[in-house]
């Protein structure tokens, strides 16, 4: 298996073998984007192997990231900055990309390619405390796994198998703003290339089935227990980048934690227990009465499929354990905890639209959180066989982010519709219904007529004629109906009148035969 996975990782189209064992010092053919060319910049300036930084940033999901993120929210569960997503794990890479690029993380979330040169000062750095060589990309991989932001062994190493595996495929890598990005296919051992430890998957067992376990120190993060109080809530949060950044910065950062997350891609990860008071929400009260599951992404994109079909199946344990109500009053978003500076922690959730509650300073936790942004309520709710609120959606039909499914609110009720029929849903300009093409009702085909037939009384069994098909009644003694195999027509009834016409014909000729001779 390991060797079919390495020939598997080792073949890509679009892109040219390195001729060197792991050198990165060779021609790469390399698109002349903006992206591309900012990438070759930071590698000349920090003698990072450029390929090794755009091999990370794939693994980051951070090659999509736009040049400009200007509209943050400053305090977010997750503040990664570029394409290589810098962040506060258990090294903050953040932090000291700010510092190497003299300025501040914020400036970092906002501009891409600031970022990207920030993060490559920081892995140039931690190559020169490595003894990592320009030459040679194998020797980057302890920079690599601190890079990584874990803190536990397990994650980092797998972190650095995921980074020199994508080195070994290469390929043509989709980019923002359309751009692609060829990445070499580069000659890599084994045993850098592929995770054939069982590390990840001998951890601690989590409580959801299949959830990858995250050890998660509750130092500054966490409380042991819930005082008392009993699970009521599902809280619903995005973290604003992606898996690992997500992970790793959940993982370590102080004063934040999580019991579960759900990535793009559907796999879940949990952090700590659910009996754990985990800071999520911004609000103590709401902390001890609740699960929270952050999802990988942005509130301004759509979420994936997959998340949403992960994220349901989580949710519905969640409810079924712990008797949550399946309602918009305690399966919320973080944009609808009561802010506890400014109303009570005990208040009820905010009931408005989701649109509402983002712009409402009394709502979205301490720090006025507005995530999960776009998340389609509609139609996860139904996921859960319940329904979202009203003014969770408008009086107008409006296409579900996938095209498949089309919803809206009519007579106080949200009525989500499927839209499998030729174009799905069709949008339209605001302010008009969206279109849902529904596949036509099929309807079943009408079986030939057949001959009417009068019923026969209860004690005279009936028998088809040779000729009309007239039903008839059948001698007094059993008889049977045959099939000519020849002719497929029905054979004359079998019984004790079957002689009785040939019986009468010798009759009557033997008398004919006699008046004759009496004649003569």
């Amino acid at each position: 298996m390991a060797v079919a996975l390495f020939v598997a990782a080792c073949s890509s189209d679009g892109a040219r073998a390195n001729d060197g064992a792991g050198s990165a010092n060779v021609d790469v053919a390399t698109s002349n984007g903006a992206l591309a060319l900012t990438f070759g910049r930071a590698a000349e300036a920090t003698g990072v192997p450029r390929d090794l930084l755009v091999a990370i940033a794939r693994v980051e999901d951070g090659l999509a990231l736009p040049a400009q993120r200007l509209v943050l929210e400053e305090d977010t569960a997750v503040p990664a900055a570029g394409p290589l997503m810098l962040r506060h794990g258990k090294l903050d890479t953040l932090a000291r990309g700010a510092a190497l690029a003299n300025t501040t993380e914020l400036a970092l979330r906002q501009d891409s390619d600031l970022a990207l040169h920030a993060g490559a000062r920081v892995l140039a750095e931690l190559g020169t405390k490595t003894g990592a060589r320009a030459d040679d990309l194998a020797s980057w991989k302890t920079a690599i796994e601190d890079m990584s932001g874990y803190a536990d062994d397990a994650h980092r190493e797998e972190y650095a198998h995921r980074v020199f595996a994508t080195l070994a495929r290469g390929g043509d890598l989709d980019a923002r703003d359309g751009e692609k990005l060829t990445l070499a296919r580069h000659d890599l051992p084994p045993t850098l290339t592929l995770d054939i430890s069982s590390s990840l998957h001998t951890l601690t067992t989590s409580q959801y089935p299949g959830a990858q376990w995250i050890p998660t120190s509750c130092s500054g993060k966490c409380d042991a227990g819930r005082g008392g109080a009993n699970v009521e809530y599902i809280v619903i949060h995005d973290t604003e980048g992606g898996w690992d950044a997500s992970v790793s910065t959940l993982q370590n950062d102080p004063g934040k934690s999580v019991q579960y997350i759900v990535g793009t891609d559907g796999r879940v990860g949990q952090f700590v227990t659910e009996d754990t008071t985990a800071y999520h929400a911004g609000n103590f009260f709401y902390n001890q009465r609740s699960v929270g599951i952050e999802h990988v992404g942005y509130s301004k994109k759509p979420f994936a499929e997959a998340e949403y079909a992960a994220s349901a199946k989580l949710v519905d344990y969640l409810a079924k354990k712990y008797a949550v109500a399946r309602d918009r009053a305690h399966v919320i978003g973080h944009d609808q905890i009561p802010n506890g500076s400014r109303i009570s922690e005990s208040d009820a959730a905010c009931a408005s639209s989701p649109a509402t509650c983002e712009g409402d300073m009394n709502y979205g936790g301490a720090s006025h959180h507005t995530d999960p942004g776009v998340w389609e309520w509609a139609t996860f709710m139904k996921r859960l066989g319940a329904a979202a609120k009203c003014n969770d959606v408008t009086d107008l039909w409006n296409c579900s982010s996938d095209g498949t499914q089309a919803f809206r609110c009519a007579g106080a009720k949200v009525i989500v519709e499927l839209c499998d029929g030729p174009g799905a849903c069709e949008t339209k300009p605001s302010g008009q219904d969206d279109l849902c093409h529904v596949k036509p009702a099929t309807t079943p085909p009408t079986p030939p007529a057949t001959p009417s037939e009068p019923a026969a009384a209860p004690d005279e069994p009936t028998t088809p004629t040779e000729t009309t098909g007239a039903a008839v009644p059948a001698p007094d003694s059993e008889q049977t109906t045959s099939i000519d195999a020849g002719s497929g027509c029905n054979t004359s009834p079998r019984g004790r009148n079957e002689g009785l016409a040939p019986a009468l014909l010798l009759l009557v000729s033997a008398l004919v035969v006699v008046r004759r001779r009496r004649a003569a």
